[in-house]
């Protein structure tokens, strides 16, 4: 299903808008999963993938950075080394801070 994830950085970021979409009621572990495993298959994408994951954590809406969170937690114990390498390297950690921060001051 995620073939075309292969072929773009587009197709990565709509793959995680779909896989962090508001209107899920529950994660989309199929959606994760294939997301996990077209980066394990094609390694580069990892950047583009942790890119549009990172821009997710920063939706106004609390259920779409909820899922992204998962998506994210999926892809660190499913994919290898280079996704980390990504993680650190994008700052994701520093986005997740950005979020708990606003949570408590309002």
């Amino acid at each position: 299903m995620i073939s075309s994830l292969s072929s773009s950085s587009s197709s990565a970021t709509v793959a995680v808008e779909k896989a962090t979409s508001e209107l899920l009621i529950s994660p989309d572990w199929t959606m994760n999963i294939d997301i996990c495993d077209s980066i394990n298959s094609h390694q580069w994408q990892a950047k583009d993938v942790v890119k549009a994951v990172k821009k997710r954590l920063q939706h106004k809406n609390g259920k779409v950075q909820l899922l992204a969170l998962t998506l994210l937690e999926t892809m660190v114990k499913n994919c290898g080394d280079f996704v980390h390498f990504q993680i650190a390297e994008r700052n994701v950690l520093g986005e997740m801070v950005k979020i708990v921060r606003k949570k408590v001051t309002l």
